[in-house]
């Protein structure tokens, strides 16, 4: 089961190893907030947004037969969201600077993704199971 302290170790690893990096946000996907370091006032209603664009991402990746969905990006000109799916209950969604490093974000948070859906299952990340 993901714990808030899963939601805050990801938070905290996004933030501090990648540049550009201004929210994380961990929510439901039935579009409940779970962990958003965003403003108060909206944590609802970006969970809510995150939820949909996941649903999206996943019947596009469906109807074009891609596979299995892994994440998308949505980019402006101020900015980036990344969504990931975590399991089947849960979304990872990170907002960035332009100038963010997408590739080096991606393979970070696809890392720590696989924490969190070994987490959700309840089984023990490699990391810690060798410890």
């Amino acid at each position: 089961m993901i714990v808030k302290q899963h939601a805050l170790r990801v938070s905290g690893a996004l933030k501090r190893d990648i540049d550009g990096v201004r929210r994380v946000l961990v929510a439901r996907t039935d579009g409940l907030a779970f962990h958003d370091d965003g403003p108060e006032r909206d944590h609802e209603s970006a969970a809510a947004i995150v939820a949909t664009v996941l649903g999206i991402a996943q019947r596009a990746a469906s109807a074009g037969a891609l596979g299995e969905f892994v994440q998308t990006t949505v980019k402006g000109t101020d900015g980036n969201l990344v969504v990931y799916g975590i399991g089947s209950t849960h979304i990872l969604a990170v907002v960035a600077d332009p100038s963010v490093n997408l590739v080096l974000l991606d393979r970070l948070a696809l890392r720590l993704v696989g924490e969190l859906a070994g987490a959700e299952s309840g089984a023990v990340p490699a990391a810690r199971a060798r410890s």
